[in-house]
This record gives structure tokens, C-alpha cells and sequence, in this order.
């Protein structure tokens, strides 16, 4: 039987919680009024906490109850592009809304006169003291999801806003402003760079808690008790707040704010496919046991995925055998390498998948962001900035970009890897000097990430020529070594036969000159052997003593002529022996 409940719940799910939803914001009333507090004795106020605390919610629909029209004009402000151009654009808007009824004031009173033209400005304090004269309101400056400047923004950027806000002068009596920034608290580190230059940023802090056990029961009854327009009564079986609360609490025993509006949609969804013709919603012990998840997140994630790529993948079938994953990775180019949200528009989403290997077409991502940012799912903003006019989309909350982030398959990393490197790359490219330019190249590996990574044929033209000159430098280099090597081996070669050659020659001469000196040690041995001869027959004869030791020493100094000659060593021994003896005589 079908049910009459309606197929959407009436919860916020990752969306924050406006004014007009206060009568739905439950347990964070002692927070409202301490942040109240706080701004009333500070010009600056720096709100923080963990993803999933509610901050957000906490000043845009809290704070914001707290105040009367006539007690504050909150302007609350978005990075895009960067954050002073936002700031600017929201500024003079409201300036020229003010002034056109200002003009329209005076042509009532002074007819005429002729009417005053706005005016231009080049600071922000001038244009914010202007707005202060049109509306005698004082401006609240609420700069929300900050972190994006340090997660999303250049060094310049940060400089640039920080510098802004110390020329804004914002404690001078004349200046009726005050400003209120919001980050994650994990990005409070990057605020010390600049605490010497405005040693206000820490003065004054307000740190968002996660709520207590008793706050979350409060939010959960609450939300489950409260009269929705055009939804059925909720009725809740007592002891299944306690249940919902035990399963959502962490190991820490913490409790995510925007999971817990998640899982209640769950519950609700659940529930009306149960109904069949009951007229109400019945939140029971049974209903909340049989939702135990071990990641609410990422369940809420694959079942809007799924929906999505069924309805999608019906109207484009021929877009089904590149990836059936094609929704999720349109997701994945909405969150940064650190695993926050970044907004993009359809057509630079397209630019990037053109970079993949399996590339969707721009019709069929304009329909994913549509389902996605559609009532049915919930899973993306719609925003649109003054300057541009684009429709641009970014995920709803950080804990989903989380998610989405931990889903990242190999492809997807390689790919982004290889798009970092090559951009990197050609930036230092760019500012090399000339005799460094060779060193900027992109390496072998480099190369061949983004060929396997990337289809080369659609980079944008600056990318393109330079991976076309990185290949073909090392194309060059190759061939050079290559050169380089066979030059090597052939005068390797040449050598080797020079040393050959040599080899065979030096051998000849060693064989004569060993058979010169045999011959000569023959002939002198011969003749110092007759010298001796005959020198013995002297000696003998002592009549002719003396006559015999010349002889001896005649042969000994022909030896000590041919002493080099090794074949002679054994015969100077003998006659130096003998002429040792005759010395001693």
C-alpha cells in the first residue's frame, strides 16, 4: 500500500540552520547568549571548533536571534576566488541599496535638486564608514568557513587580507564595524604568522564545544517532537532517544552534530517505507537497533551515489562503460588534496575530467550537480558570487568531503599527482633563468606518470608544449648518451688494438734485446775469461806477481762496464771477490 508520507524529511541534514529556523535549534541556547556576550565586549571575535560542532549554525540562526534589525547589519561572507573581493562586492551592494533609498528620499524632499551619484572606494574603512552614514546601523562582518584561505589561498592572499584588516583600523571610535571569523580549529596554528602584526587575533576567542550527553537528547527530542508544515506528526517510543544517542557515540564519546541530522533522515526514510498506511512516523527501539552503522556518512554517501547514477547513467547509457563510477569522481573534484571542500563550477569541473583517461561529457555533469544539490540528496550548495554571476557547487559540509576523500581510488590520486607535477613543474619552468631551465624539465618518472595518468591530448596548450619539450629534451639527451657511448666503445676498441699492437712489438724488442745482451755477456765473458787465463799464468810465476793482479783488475772494470747486463751477474761476483782480495793485499 503506499504511504502518505511525504518521500523528503523535514530535517537539515549537512545544511547549517538559518533565523527563521529557530523554533528547530535545539541545545545551544547557553552558547547563544555566551557568544552574544563575548561580541559585546570585542570588535573582533574569533569563533572556532571541530568540523561538525555547529558553528555555523550557531551564529546564522543562534546569534542571529539575538538581535533586532535595528541592532546590527550581519553581512556574512563566503571565500571565493579570494576573500577582500567578496568583502568588497557584499559591502557596496549593501551601500548602493542604502543609497538608492537615500536618493529616493531626497527626490521626495528636495525635488529640485539634482540627484546624488554613488560614489567609488578604494579601502574598505571608506566604504564601510559610507555604509555606517546610510543606515546608522552598525556592520557585522562575518567571515565564515575561514580556513578556506589557508586551505585554498595563496601566501599572497593571506598577506594581502591580513595587511587589509590591519589598515581597517578596526578599534578606532569612528569605525562602526565589528568582524567575526570562523575556522576549524585545526587552522588556528596559521593565525600566529601574523599575531605580531595584529596582536588582537587572540584576544578574543570563543571555542564551540561538542555537546554534552544531555544537550544531544535535547536535540534529538526536540527534532523528533517538533511540528514540521506538510509533514506528519513524529511520535517516539521512550528509551529510542537514548538508543539513537548510544549509537552514535565515538570511541571519544562524542557525538557529530551533522551525522546525528543524517542519521535521522535515515531513521525517517526508513520508517516510511514500513508505514504503508499510517499517517505518522513511529521512531521505535526496533527501528533503531536495525540501524547500528558502523559510518553513518558513508552510507548516506553510497545511497545518494546510487540513486544518482541510476537516474543519471538512464538519460546518458553511453557514458555507462566509461566508469561507473563517473558520479563519484564529479564529487571528488569538489575536495581538496587535504580533504576539504572546494566550490567549482560544472564547466571547470569538465576542464579537469578532460585530464582523465575515461572523460564524461559537460551535459552529463551539469545533470550529477543538479541531482546532487537537489532536494532528494542534499549533498550540494548552489552558490553564486556578485562578480561572476556563475553558478558555481560545493559539498555541503567538511565531514562529507571527508568521506568523499577516503574514497579516493588509485586513479583518481594519480591523476591529481600528475596534474600537480606537471603544473608545478612548468611554473618553475617559467622562472628559471635560461642556463636553468634544462633542470626544470620534467624528469623520465615525471613523464611517465602523466602520460600513463593523464590523455596528453587535451591538456590546455601551455601544458601541452611543455610536456612536448620535457619528452623531447630527454628524447635529445638519450640520443647524445647514446652517441657518447658508442664513441666510448669504439675508441675502447681502437685502444685495445693500439695496446695489442704494442703488446706484440714490445715483445719482439724484449726477445733481440735479451738476445743482444746474451751475446755480448758471451763475448765479454770470453774475453775477461782469457784475461783471467792468462792472469793466473803470471801469478803463478812469481816473477810476474804484479803483472797477473793487473790483469785481474783489467777484467773486473770490463765487467763493471757491462754491469746492467743481468747476464753477467754471477761473473762480477767472482771478480769482485778476487779483487777484494787483492786490495787487502
Amino acid at each position: 500500500m503506499p504511504t502518505t508520507i511525504p518521500p523528503i524529511s523535514p530535517f537539515r541534514l549537512l545544511r547549517p540552520y538559518r533565523k527563521e529556523d529557530i523554533r528547530y535549534y535545539f541545545g545551544r541556547e547557553k552558547e547563544t547568549r555566551q557568544l552574544y556576550d563575548a561580541l559585546m565586549r570585542s570588535k573582533f571575535l574569533m569563533v572556532y571548533g571541530a568540523s561538525g560542532t555547529g558553528k555555523t549554525s550557531l551564529i546564522q540562526c543562534g546569534l542571529q536571534s539575538m538581535y533586532s534589525p535595528r541592532d546590527w547589519m550581519p553581512i556574512l561572507v563566503r571565500r571565493s576566488t579570494d576573500f577582500l573581493a567578496p568583502i568588497h562586492d557584499q559591502l557596496y551592494s549593501r551601500y548602493l541599496e542604502r543609497f538608492e533609498e537615500h536618493r529616493r528620499q531626497q527626490a521626495e524632499w528636495y525635488p529640485d535638486e539634482p540627484a546624488p551619484e554613488p560614489e567609488t572606494f578604494d579601502n574598505l574603512r571608506d566604504l564601510i564608514k559610507a555604509l555606517f552614514h546610510l543606515s546608522y546601523v552598525p556592520i557585522y562582518l562575518i567571515l565564515d568557513q575561514f580556513e578556506e584561505i589557508f586551505t585554498l589561498g595563496s601566501q599572497k592572499e593571506q598577506d594581502e587580507f591580513f595587511t587589509a584588516l590591519q589598515e581597517l583600523r578596526l578599534f578606532s571610535e569612528d569605525l562602526f564595524c565589528k568582524i567575526i571569523i570562523v575556522t576549524r580549529e585545526e587552522y588556528i596554528a596559521h593565525f600566529y604568522r601574523y599575531e605580531q602584526q595584529l596582536p588582537f587575533l587572540f584576544e578574543h576567542r570563543f571555542r564551540v564545544e561538542k555537546m554534552r550527553p544531555e544537550q544531544l537528547l535535547q536535540v534529538i527530542n526536540g527534532t523528533l517532537t517538533t511540528d514540521y508544515p506538510e509533514h506528519p506528526e513524529f511520535k517516539v517510543e521512550p528509551g529510542a532517544d537514548e538508543r539513537i544517542r548510544s549509537n552514535l557515540t565515538d570511541e571519544r564519546g562524542d557525538v557529530d552534530l551533522t551525522t546525528l541530522q543524517v542519521y535521522l533522515d535515515r531513521l525517517y526514510q526508513e520508517d516510511r517505507d514500513r508505514a504503508k498506511k499510517r499517517g505518522h512516523i513511529l521512531i521505535d527501539k526496533p527501528l533503531v537497533e536495525n540501524n547500528q552503522l558502523a559510518d553513518v556518512m558513508a552510507d548516506f554517501l553510497s545511497r545518494q551515489v546510487a540513486r544518482v547514477s541510476g537516474k543519471v547513467f538512464r538519460e546518458y547509457p553511453e557514458l555507462r562503460d566509461k566508469g561507473a563510477n563517473l558520479p563519484l569522481q564529479i564529487l571528488f573534484q569538489m575536495v581538496t588534496a587535504q580533504g576539504t571542500k572546494q566550490n567549482r563550477s560544472a564547466e571547470e569541473i569538465y576542464r579537469e575530467m578532460q585530464l582523465g583517461k575515461a572523460a564524461p561529457t559537460l551535459p552529463f555533469i551539469q545533470a550529477c550537480l543538479d541531482e546532487f544539490a537537489g532536494p532528494e540528496s542534499r549533498i550540494l550548495n548552489r552558490l553564486r558570487f556578485a562578480k561572476t554571476e556563475a553558478e558555481r557547487y560545493e559539498i555541503m559540509h567538511d565531514r562529507l568531503a571527508e568521506r568523499i576523500f577516503s574514497q579516493f581510488n588509485a586513479e583518481e590520486v594519480r591523476r591529481r599527482e600528475a596534474v600537480t607535477t606537471i603544473r608545478n613543474k612548468l611554473k618553475r619552468f617559467k622562472e628559471a633563468l635560461p642556463k636553468d631551465k634544462k633542470q626544470e624539465f620534467l624528469s623520465i618518472g615525471e613523464i611517465e606518470l602523466v602520460d600513463q595518468s593523464l590523455n596528453t591530448e587535451r591538456l590546455e596548450t601551455g601544458l601541452k608544449s611543455f610536456f612536448e619539450e620535457s619528452r623531447n629534451h630527454h628524447r635529445a639527451k638519450r640520443r647524445r648518451e647514446r652517441l657518447i657511448t658508442i664513441g666510448a666503445v669504439a675508441a675502447a676498441v681502437i685502444f685495445l688494438g693500439i695496446a695489442i699492437v704494442a703488446y706484440d712489438a714490445n715483445q719482439r724488442a724484449n726477445r733481440n734485446l735479451d738476445q743482444f745482451l746474451s751475446t755480448q755477456a758471451e763475448k765479454v765473458e770470453a774475453e775477461a775469461g782469457d784475461i783471467l787465463s792468462r792472469a793466473s799464468g803470471l801469478r803463478s810465476n812469481f816473477q810476474y806477481p804484479a803483472q797477473g793482479d793487473s790483469l785481474v783488475h783489467d777484467a773486473y772494470r770490463l765487467l763493471l762496464e757491462y754491469r746492467e747486463n743481468p747476464k753477467l751477474d754471477s761473473n762480477i761476483i767472482a771478480l769482485e771477490q778476487q779483487h777484494e782480495f787483492l786490495n787487502k793485499k
